[in-house]
């Protein structure tokens, strides 16, 4: 049984894509579709991701795809875990970690700017240093389509429902951000590699 479990930051705001986790590990669910992720203090050691016919694939940290994305105070690395082509038909998950303190994430995708409902995407926030807190940002629409412009604080080892849209994160001065970060690609449009 697990322990401490990992609050969230913001009302859920989902309807196929479930996310939970405590002591070290995050759950994801979306249909049959199912990820489990081991943390650690780089972020992601392991995934163990699991389709409706009970296939169960291991990733390990070299079977990550690392960009670099953004300049400046918005350059970040990602790592796609789940990505196009791979053992997800639909559930797309990576991390992205800020290059330094107080820095943000750039705008969205280009996909994400013609915003539509029935997105949904997940952040898990992985902040250390100074007051280990940040900002979320949210301008677009919910999966259902309602509409969201708001601001709110994360902490560690907190989620947040994450609107299509405007949604950097920034951290507070001194503070570095990171999150794992889960969607949905719906549609062939929504990949984001």
């Amino acid at each position: 049984m697990l322990g401490s479990k990992y609050n969230w930051s913001n009302k859920r705001h989902l309807d196929l894509l479930s996310a939970s986790g405590a002591d070290g590990r995050l759950f994801f669910k979306a249909g049959g579709e199912r990820a489990e992720v081991f943390l650690n203090k780089n972020g992601i050691s392991k995934v163990i991701y699991r389709v409706p016919d009970g296939k169960r694939t291991i990733l390990r940290p070299s079977d990550a795809k690392r960009i670099v994305v953004g300049r400046g105070n918005t350059e970040r690395d990602v790592y796609h875990w789940l990505k196009p082509g791979g053992p997800a038909p639909t559930m797309r998950l990576g991390l992205t970690c800020h290059r330094g303190k107080g820095t943000w994430s750039s705008l969205p995708h280009e996909f994400e700017l013609d915003v539509e409902s029935g997105f949904e995407e997940v952040f898990f926030h992985l902040i250390s240093g100074s007051t280990g807190r940040a900002l979320q940002f949210g301008r677009g629409v919910w999966v259902n389509g309602e509409k969201v412009d708001e601001v709110w604080p994360v902490a560690d080892r907190q989620f947040s429902t994450v609107p299509m849209g405007y949604h950097p994160v920034v951290g507070e001065p001194g503070v570095r951000v990171s999150y794992i970060w889960v969607y949905l690609a719906k549609h062939s449009r929504w990949e984001k590699i």
